[in-house]
């Protein structure tokens, strides 16, 4: 008879710890977006040629880096070489993208324009000599507070970039500094270095940094993380199988029948993953009216729930920002195909 009554005192304190860990439990799953390029360029700009220019010549001065506790100078490191890696791996990226009609490396080739003046030059006889509608240039290359060992479990470095993009049509140049830092850990570093020579570690990162810069150049597919809600419900746990299987739609029509359970924190908990779904499909608008009313569905209040609704809504703020921009940068492939025969391709120069 105690027993029983212990149970019964015992049965709506659980009810209640359960409607309040609703933050208890929380998943996240990794999704790729569409980000818009830094700048907007024109269906018309569809050649491209990229030049390493160098106009600070990095390589008047011997590459330092650490080596343990000691400092170490190597006179056979060339910037000029690390850049034009870069710029390689830019050109191979943009031509497997398939975003412009041609990519020309150019290498060096034009800094003759530069001879008496190492940044400015004619635009005339640049887009005369270059054959493109685009230029970018890699005017500057640094690597610093560089660390590189074999005997190290991490190896690191940090990079400066800086580019310059000129349209044939505009008067305007735009300037773009790009700052990274990259680390490698023992493995990475003993698949790549040889002995003690740091070089080929830093042709790996000299070619990340142009990948990495042809991404923020043009739209370009990039992966992001995103929670939701999990929950032992087995309504809520076919949800989840269907989501991470990628079928969304058939998870959404389950969270979408869970939205109006009696249960206040599995509905918003549903209202949520709502979102979610919404994002998924291209429709953020609705992402957002779920969000809000996921924020204003629990009875009890949760700081920690309103703080996930709350940044979730910034971030789609921001994606539908970036649709807006992704509708002004997306090629259309008509005008790419009608403009292709009317390119000369200049000589490429090693």
């Amino acid at each position: 008879m105690h027993l029983s009554r212990y149970i019964l005192l015992f049965f709506p304190f659980v009810l209640i710890l359960t409607s309040c860990s609703i933050t208890d439990r929380i998943g996240t799953v990794q999704i790729e977006i569409m980000k818009p390029g830094i700048i907007n360029i024109p269906d018309s700009a569809d050649t491209i040629a990229l030049l390493n220019r160098d106009i600070f010549q990095s390589d008047t001065t011997k590459f330092e880096y650490y080596n343990g506790l000691k400092i170490v100078k190597d006179s056979q490191i060339k910037y000029h070489n690390l850049a034009n890696a870069c710029v390689r791996t830019l050109e191979k990226t943009l031509k497997n993208d398939g975003y412009f009609v041609k990519v020309y490396n150019l290498h060096d080739s034009l800094n003759y324009l530069w001879k008496n003046d190492r940044i400015n030059a004619r635009p005339e006889e640049l887009f005369k000599d270059s054959r493109s509608d685009l230029c970018v240039f890699l005017d500057y290359f640094n690597f610093y507070r560089t660390r590189i060992s074999t005997h190290s479990d991490f190896n690191t470095t940090s990079a400066r970039l800086i580019w310059t993009i000129v349209f044939r049509d505009d008067t305007i140049s735009y300037y773009y500094n790009q700052k990274d830092t990259l680390g490698y850990d023992y493995f990475q570093t003993s698949s790549i270095m040889k002995y003690d020579d740091p070089e080929p570690l830093l042709k790996n990162a000299a070619e990340y940094l142009g990948q990495s810069f042809a991404s923020k150049l043009i739209p370009s597919w990039m992966p992001v993380e995103r929670m939701y809600y999990k929950s032992g419900n087995i309504e809520m746990l076919k949800a989840e199988k269907l989501a991470l299987h990628n079928d969304w739609l058939k998870a959404a029509e389950i969270w979408n029948r869970m939205t109006t359970n009696k249960n206040d924190v599995m509905a918003a908990k549903a209202k949520f993953n709502m979102a979610l779904a919404c994002e998924i499909e291209g429709k953020p608008d609705l992402a957002i009216e779920w969000l809000i009313r996921s924020y204003n569905g629990l009875k009890k209040e949760n700081m920690e729930h309103r703080l996930n609704c709350q940044r979730y809504v910034n971030v789609l703020a921001m994606r539908k920002k970036d649709i807006v921009r992704l509708g002004k940068q997306m090629r259309n492939p008509a005008n790419a195909e009608s403009n292709e025969n009317q390119n000369q391709e200049p000589a490429e120069s090693e």
